[in-house]
């Protein structure tokens, strides 16, 4: 029987990582990366480069694992970003799905465009079939209620491939989200092409989620994955 991340695109493993783990995670993970320390930055990109921890715990550690039991043994990180909301970075995300990946360089592809730059990293949408064979593994650093401006998911948008930018707007107006609400050291699994975002926190207080993105499948032979 298919389970909630097939049929919802979603699923949580609560306390995927112990609390004590995570406190020695930020320990090692300030000293790699000590912009991660502010509360100013809302988001800090190529974390596999810039952070053992963060590499080790998406390959050997416990994200590997998971992914490597939902996508099989050739799993592999290909992008990790800290989101990190607070009082200082009060951001709102309009609802879409993530369907941009990293690639080594630009080379033109049947099915493969528009093009982007992300910190440096090209970027390229994919076919679908691409981002349907991913997994997005968020570990909450902080707890997650309500009011600290939770992930907002649609149940089951996942299913009908990349959405136009009108479908996602009827969405909206059609149904409501569902809020991924979350203690420290949960982890939340979701696919891509889920549509998600978030609202600003009603009342900020720290809401730290490491959002690393896994491929299992390698690209078409013009192109290769990028690490970032």
């Amino acid at each position: 029987m298919a389970g909630p991340l097939s049929t919802e695109g979603f699923a949580t493993e609560s306390q995927g990582l112990p609390s004590r783990d995570v406190e020695g995670l930020l320990t090692s993970f300030a000293a790699e990366v000590p912009e991660a320390q502010t509360e100013r930055v809302a988001g800090i990109r190529r974390l596999l480069h810039r952070s053992q921890t963060v590499h080790q715990l998406s390959t050997g550690g416990v994200l590997g694992e998971i992914a490597h039991h939902h996508l099989g043994p050739k799993a592999f990180p290909v992008r990790a970003i800290l989101f990190d909301k607070s009082v200082n970075a009060n951001w709102v995300v309009p609802f879409h799905q993530d369907v941009t990946i990293p690639v080594q360089k630009r080379q033109e592809a049947t099915g493969f465009g528009p093009w982007s730059v992300k910190d440096g990293v090209p970027h390229v949408q994919p076919p679908s079939a691409v981002l349907e064979g991913m997994l997005t593994l968020r570990l909450h650093l902080d707890d997650v209620d309500e009011t600290n401006g939770p992930l907002l998911v649609f149940p089951g948008s996942h299913s009908s491939g990349i959405l136009a930018e009108s479908r996602v707007f009827a969405l909206q107006r059609s149904a409501e989200p569902f809020p991924c609400l979350a203690r420290r050291g949960d982890i939340l699994l979701m696919r891509p092409l889920l549509v998600h975002g978030s609202h600003k926190a009603s009342a900020p207080s720290r809401r730290r989620v490491l959002h690393v993105e896994f491929a299992a499948r390698p690209l078409p032979a013009s192109l290769a994955w990028g690490r970032s």
